[in-house]
C-alpha cells in the first residue's frame, strides 16, 4: 500500500497542498494581472496569447484544485502536464536570451520542470486510494 503510515499520508496530503499552493499563486498571478501576463506572452511568441493566457491560467488552477481535492487527480495531473510542457518551452527559453534574463528564465525553465515531474508523480499515483482526499476519480 502507497500510504501504509499517518506519516506517509499526512507528508501526501502536505506535497499536495504545497504543490497546489504554488501552481495556483503563479497561475492567479497571471488573471489577476492579465493585461502584463498577455503582453509579456505575446512578446515571447505564445500564440493567441490574449486566449491561451487565461484559459492556459484557469487550467492549472483546475488541476491544481483536483490534485488539492483528490477529485479526478490524474485527470488534474494530466491538466497540469500538458499545459506547463508548452508553457515552459515557450515562456522560459533561456537558451536565446543572454545576461541576467538567461538565468532569470533558466530558473523559471527550471521550477517548472520540477512542478512537471511533481505532477507526473501525482498521476503515478492516481489510481491509489489517497488519505484525507475526497476521492473521486477515474
Amino acid at each position: 500500500m502507497a500510504f501504509s503510515s499517518t506519516l506517509s499520508g499526512a507528508a501526501f496530503l502536505l506535497s499536495r497542498v504545497l504543490f497546489a499552493l504554488v501552481i495556483g499563486y503563479l497561475a492567479l498571478g497571471n488573471l489577476l494581472d492579465l493585461d502584463s501576463a498577455v503582453e509579456y506572452a505575446t512578446h515571447k511568441g505564445a500564440p493567441v496569447a490574449a486566449v491561451s493566457v487565461p484559459l492556459g491560467s484557469l487550467g492549472l488552477i483546475a488541476g491544481a484544485l483536483a490534485v488539492l481535492t483528490g477529485v479526478y487527480p490524474a485527470l488534474g495531473a494530466l491538466a497540469v502536464v500538458a499545459l506547463l510542457i508548452p508553457i515552459t518551452i515557450v515562456m522560459h527559453d533561456f537558451w536565446t536570451v543572454e545576461g541576467h534574463d538567461r538565468q532569470n528564465e533558466r530558473i523559471h525553465f527550471l521550477k517548472n520542470v520540477g512542478l512537471i515531474g511533481s505532477a507526473l508523480v501525482f498521476l503515478a499515483l492516481s489510481a491509489a486510494s489517497w488519505p484525507l482526499a475526497i476521492g473521486v476519480g477515474l
